[in-house]
């Protein structure tokens, strides 16, 4: 009985010692699954960083934008204190020419405004008409893009936020003719368009793939097509078809399908649009501030897309187009804009 008793004692001791070498393994392999996983995130890290050395940085004089500091009590109702913090708006301005660098001084072909709620898990693309008559700070009235003429972004947001009470303070700076190879990247991007657009495209597009050197690609239908960058730009570009302010519905239904297409891409994908729009743009933007956003809006992709709202403001139906001294504005209810804006940026 004692040398049985002995025995189980024998056993019991061999079993601790296989446990606790068990145990030192897990504890090693988890201990390198955590370097690992460090080492990952500094390279992607890294990778990130690398990224933004390449954008085009722009600093603006942020004390001199005529914010409105009361936009909260607008909101306050609707959105805490912090929700209204996370709100992320940028002005988007789209340039027609090949320079984005500082010396370009034409007027801002587009004027929109991208935003970002993370409570209602929405976008927003306001397109400001560029013809809206506004009082441009030490130039008096005139349309709204010719402050980008007189003052660049930084002219042009103080503008913006003078005349319609918003607190927008970052930009990015596109040309247009860049749009061609970000969407050429992706794989072109999807659209409807009319007979009428699809033949203003084929007879236009030449001068596109003039910028780009590529070959000359023919649609040969209409409604939804997969359009190149050449024939997107072309699209955007188009004056004939309507009037501005369907040119203005085009350039965001241009966006608006880029936004769609950048969605369903793969890691490698998004490395490789990443590039392209980064090397595109300049701007003002803190995109380090930006990646907790960036990564919750993509964990939330397909929410945020299907809460994406495209509109002008001001609006046309209480706005109105007049001549004045020979020259033609858009003229427009000042209060009711501002309503307009809130409640496309903020939910209101």
């Amino acid at each position: 009985m004692d040398l049985l008793n002995k025995g189980v004692v024998i056993i019991k001791k061999s079993k601790k010692k296989k446990n606790k070498k068990k145990s030192g393994i897990i504890k090693k392999i988890m201990f390198l699954l955590i370097i690992v996983i460090l080492v990952m995130i500094g390279i992607a890290a890294s990778n990130i960083y690398s990224k933004i050395a390449k954008v085009n940085f722009q600093e603006i004089n942020k004390e001199d934008l005529a914010v409105n500091s009361n936009i909260y009590d607008k909101v306050f109702d609707t959105l805490s204190q912090s929700e209204f913090s996370d709100v992320k708006s940028v002005v988007f301005f789209g340039v027609d020419s090949r320079d984005v660098k500082d010396e370009f001084s034409g007027r801002s072909d587009t004027i929109m405004i991208a935003s970002l709620n993370p409570k209602i898990k929405g976008i927003s693309l306001i397109s400001i008409p560029r013809d809206t008559y506004v009082n441009i700070p030490g130039y008096g009235k005139d349309k709204i893009n010719h402050a980008y003429a007189f003052g660049k972004e930084q002219l042009s947001i103080k503008t913006i936020n003078q005349n319609f009470g918003l607190s927008i303070s970052e930009y990015v700076t596109i040309d247009f003719s860049g749009l061609i190879s970000i969407i050429n990247d992706v794989g072109g991007i999807n659209l409807e368009i009319t007979q009428e657009e699809m033949k203003y495209i084929n007879e236009r597009a030449n001068e596109s793939y003039l910028i780009s050197g590529n070959s000359i690609e023919k649609l040969t239908k209409y409604g939804i097509v997969e359009l190149s960058g050449e024939q997107a730009l072309t699209h955007s570009r188009n004056r004939t078809v309507g009037d501005d302010f369907t040119r203005a519905g085009r350039q965001r239904k241009v966006l608006e399908s880029l936004i769609n297409k950048l969605s369903s891409l793969d890691l490698s994908g998004l490395i490789k649009a990443s590039d392209s729009i980064l090397k595109e743009v300049k701007t003002n933007v803190n995109i380090t501030d930006y990646i907790g956003s960036l990564l919750s809006t993509i964990s939330n992709k397909d929410t945020y897309i299907a809460n994406m709202v495209s509109a002008q403001v001001p609006a046309a139906d209480y706005s109105n187009g007049k001549i004045i001294n020979g020259t033609y504005y858009f003229t427009t209810n000042y209060d009711k804009a501002k309503a307009d804006f809130i409640k496309y940026i903020y939910g209101k």
